[in-house]
């Protein structure tokens, strides 16, 4: 009986692992095939938008590399041409030693001329004292008067205020031109080198051409480049200027209408899209250049709106069928491994079964026993992990979406569902973009930016993103992401943990109304003292005029007025009206709420400054010492103005409690690629428990009737927008003219570009 028992328990568990891994077997042969079908659909779908995502992304590759050799072929043309014009150095001690020689025909012999001449650039000098052209050896100038000659922005060659060294783009004869214009340092000669734009232009298209060419072709994927004439199509509406696969093209001329129908609708095609939107996916047959087969094909277009040049690439449908047919084949390959695997395992199982039952078959009950106790507690303790990995992904405060490959949401939270307005229902197997407005915060197409998503979340293992989703009520909603890359059941998926920011954003937005707010009370306060000053400044000129206007009644009325001396008061009245309109036109600059970036020398902007407040300074006996070397920063002028006006004033108020011997020393120069501008006053120093705080808002250490406690904080947020613009205070000691003194200095740091 025991031994029957036992030989029971050996074969039964054989029998058993025999039938069900045949079962498991067949089983798994008829998933395998039916779910074949499935895969290779979604292999194919996967296959499509890998492909597209790739012409899509080397074509815009393309374009950011058109751009990036756009740039830099027209620095090298710059240079070139400003080059050109430094040649001209020797060129001008020539000219100054033959002054009142040389002619035109003789200019053309100076040795610096005869390198100058050499390229093809167009060479014109201008003599400013006689307005006369000495030398245009390319005659773009006749007929016409120099003096009539404006630049693009209509400010005329000639004019007073011209700043020379730079370049300008003229109109002649309906052509435009681009010159580099400078006058020479020790004569009055003024240069202009450079030529016509079209033909500048044209000189960068032909490099990046020639560039574009030398770049890897991919038969699969190669590019082409088209010049567009006329997007309405037509004989000649464009012409070939690049093409990977068959170079022969390259200068062909396109018409629209074609002997072959289906090239006359794909013409008709990319040119639609190019009009309508200026890029876009077709689908249409062509020449497969390997085979020379006509095949069924997908391209990308996409327009340089600048040059009207069109970049494209794609890919052949065949190629797909061929990826299916592998695919298949490792379909077929897995059952087969499937079978033998499953022989494989049977047969070692079998094996072990046997030799390990018949040793241990007095101790199977207890083993039983004992397994199915650990069985029990670890499924007990699974369910528990289960429970609370649960509970942590559905009750997060925080948002969570699970993100396939194929950029669709698997699952989602509770939070999610909260924060959308949806159900869970509703957001399984949608994508990011179904969520959210057609355009992002920073103005990007929402489906271009979950390309860039889906890029990064799959090639990172976290990374970080904001995006701008819309509710189901439509309430926007700013959140950021935070995606991390994992692979589960060999598959790569993305856990994206989503914070909704809109409350920050919205504070952020507050803030800067508040900054704005702050800007304008530091604004009226300056322009308060501003008009305070302007009102001492105008005091002594109008007393001046008043009582030259007595002097004339009187000595007219006495019959003793010769014209003489009409003459001389009158330009004495004339010199005080021209200082009061000096006056208004340095306040007019200083209160101009136009915020324009320009390059504003600082020398002159201290200068106007100083003469808006120099009544002030005149009337409390300081003195002003001023060295400024010139240096040109791009920036604002009223608002850089109004920064050292805020220094000044509070050096002013500082110096007041100075007996005697009230100076004030402002210094700008240049130091190692910055602009240094100190100003400091022998007032006696900031108290050294204060001085961390004066940058701070409404701080103050004036009486509340003299001042508000922005000035300077305001000063601080103006020079922060500059490249590493910085603003500091520190007390100094130092000597002037052998007397020892003390007091703060104002230091403003900017980098030059």
């Amino acid at each position: 009986m025991k031994k029957n028992f036992s030989l029971y328990i050996i074969l039964i568990p054989i029998l058993a692992v025999l039938i069900s891994i045949t079962l498991i077997t067949i089983h798994n042969i008829k998933e395998l095939n039916a779910t074949a079908k499935d895969d290779i659909k979604e292999f194919t779908k996967n296959y499509f938008i890998e492909e597209k995502t790739k012409i899509y992304n080397k074509v815009h590759f393309f374009s950011n590399i058109i751009k990036l050799k756009t740039d830099e072929f027209s620095k090298e043309q710059r240079n070139s041409i400003k080059q050109n014009v430094e040649k001209i150095d020797y060129f001008e001690s020539y000219f100054l030693d033959n002054h009142n020689k040389v002619y035109s025909k003789k200019i053309k012999k100076a040795p610096a001329l005869k390198e100058l001449f050499k390229n093809n650039y167009i060479n014109i000098i201008i003599d400013l004292d006689s307005k006369k052209i000495l030398l245009d050896e390319k005659k773009v100038l006749d007929n016409i008067r120099v003096e009539d000659i404006s630049d693009s922005k209509g400010l005329k060659v000639l004019n007073s205020n011209r700043k020379f060294n730079e370049f300008i783009e003229v109109k002649l004869n309906k052509n435009k031109y681009l010159f580099y214009i400078k006058k020479l340092k020790d004569s009055n000669l003024l240069i202009l080198s450079g030529n016509d734009s079209k033909k500048l232009e044209e000189e960068i298209k032909q490099k990046v051409l020639k560039t574009l060419v030398y770049f890897d072709t991919d038969n699969r994927y190669y590019m082409f480049i088209m010049e567009i004439f006329n997007k309405d199509g037509g004989n000649k509406y464009g012409k070939v200027l690049l093409h990977q696969a068959n170079p022969s093209l390259a200068g062909k001329f396109l018409n629209e209408k074609s002997q072959n129908k289906d090239m006359e609708k794909y013409r008709k095609d990319y040119l639609k899209i190019i009009r309508e939107s200026g890029e876009g996916f077709i689908t249409y047959n062509y020449f497969k250049p390997e085979n020379n087969t006509i095949s069924k094909k997908l391209s990308f277009f996409y327009l340089q709106k600048d040059w009207n040049w069109v970049i494209g690439s794609g890919f052949y449908f065949n190629d797909l069928e061929s990826k299916k047919e592998e695919f298949k084949l490792s379909i077929e390959e897995k059952i087969k491994e499937s079978v033998k695997t499953a022989l494989l395992v049977g047969f070692l199982l079998i094996l072990f079964i046997s030799i390990a039952l018949y040793f241990i078959t007095s101790k199977i009950n207890r083993l039983i026993n004992n397994y199915a106790t650990s069985l029990s507690e670890s499924n007990e303790n699974l369910k528990k992990q289960k429970d609370i990995f649960k509970t942590l992904f559905d009750k997060s405060s925080d948002g969570i979406i699970i993100y396939s490959e194929n950029g669709l949401i698997i699952n989602c939270n509770d939070s999610i569902e909260k924060m959308l307005g949806y159900d869970k229902s509703d957001i399984r197997d949608k994508s990011l973009k179904d969520f959210s407005p057609k355009f992002q915060y920073d103005k990007e197409l929402t489906i271009s930016k979950e390309n860039l998503f889906k890029e990064v979340a799959f090639n990172n293992q976290t990374h970080n993103f904001e995006w701008l989703f819309l509710s189901k009520n439509k309430r926007k909603l700013f959140c950021e992401i935070r995606t991390t890359r994992l692979n589960l059941d060999s598959k790569n998926i993305v856990h994206v943990v989503i914070r909704d920011i809109t409350y920050k954003k919205e504070l952020e937005t507050k803030t800067k109304r508040q900054q704005v707010m702050l800007a304008e009370e530091s604004k009226k306060s300056a322009l308060g003292e501003m008009l305070t000053m302007i009102a001492h400044q105008w005091r002594q000129p109008l007393n001046n005029i008043n009582l030259l206007i007595h002097f004339v009644r009187d000595t007219f009325d006495s019959g003793k007025f010769s014209k003489e001396e009409l003459k001389e008061i009158t330009l004495d009245m004339k010199t005080q009206i021209e200082y009061l309109s000096n006056t208004i036109n340095d306040f007019t600059n200083f209160t101009n709420p136009k915020k324009e970036l320009t390059l504003f020398c600082v020398k002159d902007v201290i200068t106007k400054t100083y003469n808006l407040a120099i009544a002030q300074f005149e009337k409390n006996n300081i003195k002003v010492f001023i060295e400024s070397e010139e240096i040109k920063v791009y920036g604002i002028e009223n608002e850089f103005m109004q920064v050292i006006l805020n220094i000044l004033n509070n050096s002013k108020d500082a110096l007041l409690e100075v007996e005697k011997n009230r100076l004030l020393f402002i210094n700008a120069k240049k130091e190692d690629e910055k602009l240094v501008l100190t100003i400091k006053d022998n007032a006696g120093g900031i108290p050294a428990k204060i001085i961390p705080r004066v940058f701070e808002p409404y701080f103050t250490t004036k009486h509340k009737n003299n001042g508000t406690g922005i000035g300077l904080y305001m000063s601080t947020e103006i020079i922060k927008q500059y490249k590493n613009g910085t603003i500091d205070v520190k007390n100094v000691s130092f000597y002037h003219e052998e007397i020892f003194y003390e007091g703060a200095m104002f230091t403003i740091k900017i980098d030059l570009d």
